[in-house]
Formats: C-alpha cells, sequence, structure tokens
C-alpha cells in the first residue's frame, strides 16, 4: 500500500465521523506496518477520543515503528483529550503522513513541530486536494470564524425554483429529495428567510436518511420585521432547536411569541439599505456557536443577498426535467452585470445522477 492510497484510505474512515464529529473535525488515520495495516480509527465526537487514539488503541504493540496516516495534522494542545501527537511519539511510532495541516490556532503546525522535535518524520500534502475536498467546511469555520454556506435548491431545466402560483412540490424525485436531507444531515444549521417560512411552513428536519442522526440541525429563521408568527413545525422545540435573528424593527408581541416558544431570538444589525438582517453578523454568532456547514434553503431573495454578499462557498443545484416558464420564480433575484464580461463565475465541482434528475455542486471560480 503506497502512500497516497493509505491516505485515502484513513479519508475513508474520516468520512465516517462528518455527521457527527463537528464542531471538531472529522479524522481518519490508519497505522501500517510491514505494508499491513495494524490499526485504524476516526473521531467520532467532541469529547470522545480522537482519530489517532482510536487507531493506536486497534493497533496495540503492533504500532511500534508503523507509518500513522492521518488526514488531519495531529493536535498538540490539551482540550478534552490528551495531544494526540503526544500519543503518536509515546506509541514509538517511526513516521507520520499528514493530508493538510491544520489551521487552528491552537495546532497550526506545532503538532507537526512536535512530531518532528521528537525524531519523527513527518511528510505532509499527500492526497491533500481529496483530503481539502473533504474537509472544505472544517478549514474555512477555522480560517475565517464563520460557518461554510452552502445553497441547496432545486431547479428546472430553465432555471426556476418554483411555478408562477409559488408551488414547487415537486421539481425532482425522490432519489434527489433523499440527497437532500443527506446535505442536511451534514449541515449544524438549516436557514430560510420569512417568505420561505410563510409561504412553505417547513419543518426543516433530516428525515429519511439511512444511518441514524445524533442531533438535529440547528434551525435558522432571518426575519427582519418579524413577520412570522410563532406557530407551525418551524417553532416546534420537540423537532429541532430554533433560532431566530430579527431587528430593533420586529414588533414585540412578535418577539415575545417567539420566546414563549422556547425559541431562542438575536437582535442583529440591519441588512444593506436598512434591508433584512446583516448576514455577516449573523454567519459571525453561527461561527461562534461551532456550526462548520450552514444551509442556505431561502427563496431567490435570499439565495441573491449571500450571492450579491459574496458569503456563498458552494452551490448545489437539485435539477428536475420540468420547465416553468418565465413567469416562474428565479434562483436568486440578483441585479446582474451589464455584460457577460462581468459575471461571476462558478466551476463546477461534481456532477452525481439521481435518477431522472441531478445534483451539481459548484464552487466560486478561483477556490482551490
Amino acid at each position: 500500500m503506497d502512500d497516497s492510497a493509505a491516505m485515502i484510505a484513513a479519508l475513508a474512515q474520516a468520512e465516517r465521523g462528518r455527521r457527527s464529529a463537528p464542531p471538531n473535525p472529522w479524522v481518519g488515520c490508519l497505522l501500517v506496518r510491514d505494508g499491513a495495516i495494524v490499526g485504524e480509527g476516526y473521531h467520532r465526537a467532541a469529547g470522545e477520543p480522537h482519530a489517532e487514539a482510536n487507531a493506536l488503541s486497534a493497533a496495540g504493540a503492533k504500532a511500534r515503528d508503523a507509518t500513522a496516516y492521518v488526514t488531519l495534522e495531529p493536535c498538540s494542545h490539551h482540550g478534552r483529550t490528551p495531544p494526540c501527537a503526544d500519543a503518536l511519539i509515546a506509541a514509538g511510532v517511526h513516521r507520520v503522513v499528514v493530508g493538510v495541516l491544520d489551521p487552528d490556532p491552537r495546532v497550526a503546525g506545532s503538532g507537526v513541530q512536535r512530531l518532528r522535535a521528537a525524531g519523527i518524520e513527518v511528510e505532509i500534502g499527500v492526497a491533500a486536494d481529496r483530503v481539502r475536498q473533504s474537509m472544505a467546511p472544517y478549514l474555512h469555520h477555522r480560517r475565517a470564524g464563520r460557518p461554510y454556506v452552502v445553497i441547496k435548491a432545486a431547479a428546472s431545466l430553465d432555471g426556476r425554483t418554483a411555478a408562477a402560483d409559488g408551488s414547487s412540490r415537486w421539481i425532482t424525485g425522490p432519489a434527489a429529495r433523499a440527497d437532500a436531507h443527506a446535505l442536511r444531515a451534514e449541515s449544524q444549521a438549516i436557514v430560510v428567510g420569512a417568505g420561505t417560512a410563510l409561504a412553505d411552513r417547513p419543518s426543516l428536519t433530516v428525515r429519511d436518511v439511512p444511518f441514524p442522526i445524533e442531533r438535529q440541525p440547528l434551525r435558522v429563521l432571518l426575519d427582519a420585521r418579524g413577520r412570522v408568527l410563532a406557530d407551525g413545525p418551524l417553532f416546534d422545540q420537540t423537532l429541532a432547536p430554533t433560532l431566530v435573528f430579527t431587528t430593533t424593527s420586529a414588533p414585540s408581541g412578535i418577539v415575545r411569541g417567539w420566546l414563549e416558544r422556547g425559541v431562542e431570538v438575536a437582535v442583529a444589525p440591519a441588512g444593506r439599505a436598512g434591508s433584512g438582517v446583516d448576514l455577516g453578523a449573523v454567519l459571525s454568532v453561527l461561527g461562534d456557536r461551532g456550526i462548520i456547514q450552514a444551509l442556505v434553503e431561502g427563496g431567490s431573495r435570499l439565495h441573491g443577498s449571500f450571492l450579491t454578499d459574496g458569503l456563498v462557498n458552494r452551490l448545489v443545484l437539485y435539477v428536475g426535467g420540468c420547465l416553468l416558464g418565465e413567469r416562474g420564480r428565479p434562483l436568486a433575484t440578483l441585479a446582474g452585470p451589464d455584460g457577460i464580461g462581468q459575471a461571476s463565475r462558478w466551476t463546477l465541482r461534481d456532477v452525481t445522477r439521481l435518477d431522472g434528475d441531478a445534483r451539481l455542486d459548484y464552487e466560486p471560480a478561483g477556490v482551490e
């Protein structure tokens, strides 16, 4: 097994913790000695052993003189668990291969330094592109201090997200809708605006995924003027927690109604030109709460605001085989450029066929 293959195997371990590890990173570790895997592990949840500790436990005495393949730089600080760099040193591994360095300021290269100071050979960057793709939300959160923002929408072949009367069930089929729930399960927050909350009365919960989830994502409602009354599934705290961002313009009676339903309320600055809430402020609060990935499932205005403010890290578009025409609702309300030369550019990262529909994953052009 060469280094690249071993790191890909460690990455497969890491993916097992994608839904449960946040706000910690999902990390995988593989221990190889004499060409054979002697231990493997992943980090399942905050407060539990890290990937390296689980792999070392599985390997036992066979860890000595082994090579450790770790998707993310081993930690060097005392948190809820001891430093992983120290555990690798104590186990007697002779070489550590790291996918990417950890941008968390508590680590940021110090884990590698500690290993090298102990005489352990360290190599960095094996299968780094694959690891960065997997860990993009975590890496962004630690560097920017705010969530990795994913806009998710279902659209017709002509780019419409609803018919003229606002109906949108269903543009796509069951397979695409199931995939969208898996995307919810990978997110720690789901964000909608007042318009979507009023029109759809959504529950915004994860349903019908093949593997059970340990907690529902935080449901985030952006309602600057207090338009949404505290009824319906979005305010049922037995389904999932809800956080409402509003402004001082919201009527006190509406805010009181939210609070009486057990909903958390945060007052944010008004957005651009006094419209909506300040999205940067919202994301800062969510980032401080450990939200690594925020899934935006709003309407065209909310999508347009996130895009205009340059806050979108990924666009996931489920395309269904229907045509809704010029009276259909657009994907995003944007001012747009005067000419094609000024258009914002996006790079297609992945295409998935879901029965008769397609999932298209885009990132802003220029993102590595």
